[in-house]
């Protein structure tokens, strides 16, 4: 179990308070069981302490196991039954107590409502010559603090398997509306058998509403609260619960169990210090970054940690099946008990490194793709050499153009897809991405029209085909996407990564995956690396300016760590609408000179588009540009002057302008504060753009010129960082949401309006709940969300809704909704039935755009085709 990772570090335990104040707080039992160091020995007799009987009511006491302020704990055999239990009494000093006898009572009415495998069973309870005492099952193990301070901290796995564990003995004490409000290691004990079992419900609070009651009760300011007490362990001890322990609810067992996680695999509590840096690091202190202190453990366990143990119970799980089904990849097998493994909805999958569990196959394989509207790049991470560009076989360049075609029996693709768009115009389709949103692209592939996610899938297989030298797909793939793609192109690239057959798929923001190849180049610049980190911060500013989108950030570097602060631009206003400001000019230009706009021929719209893109390209260093355009059977030839087509592109150099200061001003910063600016794009090498573009920096802002190739090493190098095994680099940067997830309501007066719930800019994976409550007489609840969208983000589209049936026995009209955007930007919904602390999380909207059945029909197809 001990991990080389970590030294095994003392272990001390903060006392239990349960006292009405601080100075009058008490030391609380530590443990309900034998710790497995203690043999169990015949009866001593003798060794029972003084004023203690040698039988209470029906049971032969036979030794002390365990002692604190609120009781002890005796080994104790029944003496008809023969069965050896965990026998709690009360001791003397506080049996005259009403207050202590009315907590031990407290934790009996407790006990009695739970019967699960990972608690502790209470089996009787009663008063025997004035000696009130409760009977339980009798544990032969370890607590969990014992444990630890004996072999050392836990593997991941091993503590995934701990802790999923003790979330299912916790779900079911809430359940039955149980909050146990002491979660800690030492309440926690693993038996011999490894089964994990809850101890100690003496602070627990028993209410079958307490969910809602407790939720309700902190949004009115009208019920009074009790202040001054402290109920639960000081270094396990939510926020809210340190405010008020009474309204704490099952969210606040979560975080107490995060704590208790976070021990497992460090050996130490969350936060440490004295009484006031503990409550500081619980209400204020920065959530402690597991990556960090951890080699093997990947960024998705560090997100799960994180969100057990957020500051507001809004951003956290909204119930621990949640928390089950997020670490069941990462339990191991070894360590559960045979029961668990039958039990488990979801069985334990042996997977690679990837995925943080348990079977180890050497540096997880791992490719960095660039995804553009023209063009691919791709690049992967190497044991040996770091992070390499793959050149492509049949191409000039590490760089292939998305474009694919075919000819009735064979595909084409890449350069040889494009080199056919003048002879077989008809026959070639490309700028994919731009399809996405559609059912099908109305151009046939060999006579097929086939949707946009299974042509970009192919595309991808060609790319791995041609550069992915291994035998074997990669293990993961980060899959480059613009910053301000919404959930409907999300998930479309993610469709498509998943039927060209890429397990394990993430996907990495332009401008992330830029800034990060940066540190990986290893040139000299501002921008700090992990080796020269200062204290202070560096701003990047990147701009993005190619084929697919408009894409603008405000990146901070935080010594080790690229956290992206803001986000601008638009999906739609790519390097395409340059061109589509050329191809109006050219044609209107032919139309004066021939009377025709060749846009009118069929014949000439294709030859017209091909002549426009070389021209721009060429006017990336000319500044004139000479064309032959054909209009039927002959050909035009004109000169373009760039001057005279960025004139026609002005209103879109002001819009970029534009853009440029609206990043800025969402991420509250002044542009001359920047001294780091990252281009991207063809267009920036014309002087014209750069110089108007890069006068609003401040002059001695250092630039740096990136190519597609920069940015697939650069998405590498993100999906590298989030992985066991990384060793000493940079942890993985950080997002922001691009768009902003609102929901509609309605007042009173049924006048509608939307509430914004996760906004733009919000450090993902971000999470929000929400309490929705139906009018008495409507039968069901409609919950329709929308994203915000349109070229400045001011605008809004739907993304869906869901409808709820109301019980009319029930009485409950109310739903809990857990809302979040994960680090792919994709948003999850779950939903919860006050008073039942179990979710469900319902389907993804707005909906693939090929369903489950679609996507295992077209799977099976690429196959076939991949295999022929």
């Amino acid at each position: 179990m001990s991990n080389p990772n970590i030294d095994p570090v003392p272990i001390s335990e903060e006392p239990t308070l349960d006292g009405t104040a601080l100075d009058g707080a008490r030391d609380d039992l530590d443990f309900i069981a034998t710790d497995a160091s203690v043999p169990i020995a015949e009866p001593i007799i003798d060794a029972l302490p003084e004023g203690v009987p040698q039988q209470i009511g029906e049971y032969k006491l036979q030794r002390l196991i365990g002692e604190g302020g609120m009781g002890q704990v005796f080994l104790a055999e029944h003496v008809r039954m023969g069965r050896s239990v965990a026998l709690k009494i009360l001791p003397a000093a506080r049996m005259k107590d009403p207050r202590a006898v009315d907590r031990f009572f407290e934790e009996i009415r407790a006990a009695s409502r739970l019967l699960h495998p990972n608690i502790v069973t209470a089996f009787d309870a009663g008063e025997s010559a004035g000696v009130h005492y409760m009977a339980m099952e009798y544990v032969d193990g370890a607590t969990l603090t014992s444990l630890i301070q004996r072999e050392g901290p836990m593997t991941v796995g091993e503590a995934a398997s701990v802790i999923r564990q003790a979330a299912m003995g916790l779900l079911h004490a809430h359940r039955a509306g149980v909050v146990h409000r002491d979660v800690k290691p030492g309440n926690l004990m693993r038996a011999s058998d490894g089964t994990i079992k809850v101890l100690d419900l003496g602070l627990a609070q028993v209410n079958s509403q307490q969910w809602s009651a407790s939720h309700l009760a902190r949004e009115n300011d009208n019920v009074p609260r009790k202040q001054g007490r402290l109920i639960g362990t000081l270094s396990y001890m939510s926020p809210e619960q340190l405010e008020d322990p009474d309204s704490a609810d099952a969210r606040s067992d979560i975080y107490s169990l995060g704590g208790v996680l976070f021990f497992l695999l460090v050996g130490r509590a969350p936060y440490t210090g004295e009484f006031l840096d503990l409550v500081y690091g619980h209400r204020h202190g920065d959530v402690p970054e597991l990556m960090q202190l951890r080699g093997d453990v990947d960024q998705r366990f560090d997100h799960i940690f994180r969100r057990m143990m957020a500051k507001s119970p809004e951003q956290r799980f909204g119930s621990l099946d949640e928390v089950i089904d997020e670490l069941a990849e990462y339990a191991v097998s070894t360590t559960t008990p045979l029961w668990i493994s039958e039990m488990s909805t979801r069985p334990n999958v042996e997977l690679s490194t990837v995925s943080g569990g348990s079977t180890s196959r050497g540096v997880a394989r791992v490719i960095g793709i660039d995804l553009g509207m023209f063009y691919m790049a791709a690049a992967e991470v190497t044991p040996a050499s770091g992070i390499e560009v793959l050149e492509i076989d049949n191409e000039p360049s590490s760089v292939t153009r998305l474009a694919i075609s075919g000819d009735g029996q064979k595909r084409f693709f890449g350069s040889q897809a494009t080199a056919r768009r003048e002879p077989f115009p008809n026959t070639v389709i490309h700028c994919l991405p731009m399809y996405i949103g559609k059912p099908h692209v109305e151009r046939a592939l060999n006579g097929t029209k086939y949707p946009p996610e299974v042509l970009i899938a192919m595309s991808m297989r060609d790319l791995l085909d041609r550069a992915w030298k291994h035998s074997t797909l990669p293990d993961a793939a980060a899959v480059v996407v613009p910053s301000a793609y919404d959930q409907l192109h999300r998930r479309s690239i993610l469709q498509a990564s998943q039927l060209a057959g890429l397990k394990s798929v993430r996907l990495v923001d332009r401008s992330l995956a830029a800034a990060q190849s940066l540190v990986i180049r290893g040139e000299a610049m501002a921008i700090e690396t992990p080796t020269n980190a200062k204290q202070h911060d560096e701003l990047i500013l990147f701009l993005g300016l190619t084929g697919q989108a408009t894409d603008i950030a405000i990146i901070r570097q935080r010594q080790e760590r690229m956290q992206q602060i803001a986000t601008a631009g638009h999906w739609h206003t790519g390097t395409v609408v340059w061109l589509q400001a050329l191809v109006k000019f050219v044609a209107e230009r032919v139309k004066e000179i021939t009377g025709t706009d060749p846009r009118k021929i069929p014949k000439s719209i294709a030859p017209l588009q091909v002549n426009c893109e070389r021209a721009m390209e060429e006017m990336l260093i000319n500044d004139r540009v000479r064309m032959m355009i054909p209009l039927g059977a002959k050909r035009v030839d004109i000169v373009v002057r760039r001057s005279t087509w960025l004139n026609c592109c002005d209103s879109i150099l002001d819009n970029y302008l534009a853009t440029i200061r609206e990043a800025c001003s969402r991420a509250a910063i002044r542009m001359d504060s920047i001294r780091n600016c990252l281009l991207l794009g063809p267009l920036f090498r014309v002087p014209e753009i750069r110089e108007r573009l890069l006068t609003v920096l401040h002059p001695d802002t250092t630039i740096f010129n990136l190519e597609a190739s920069d940015v697939a090493r650069g998405a590498a190098a993100c999906l590298s960082a989030e992985l066991p095994g990384r060793g000493v680099g940079a942890l993985p940067p950080r997002g922001v949401t691009s768009q902003t997830i609102g929901i509609v309501v309605e007042d009173a007066r049924g006048r509608r309006r939307i509430l914004p719930i996760i906004p733009r800019g919000s450090v993902l994976p971000a999470r929000t709940n929400r309490r929705l409550t139906v009018a008495p007489e409507k039968s069901v609840m409609t919950l329709a969300l929308v994203e915000s969208s349109g070229i400045d983000g001011n605008a809004w589209h739907s993304l869906g809704r869901y409808t709820f049936e109301i019980d009319p026995k029930s009485n409950v009209q109310t739903r809990l909704l857990s809302f979040e955007v994960d680090v792919n930007g994709l948003l999850n919904v779950r939903s919860q039935s006050p008073p039942s602390p179990g979710s469900v999380k319902l389907p993804p909207i707005p909906q693939p755009m090929l369903d489950e059945a679609a996507f295992a029909n077209w799977s099976v197809k690429l196959q076939s085709m991949t295999n022929s």
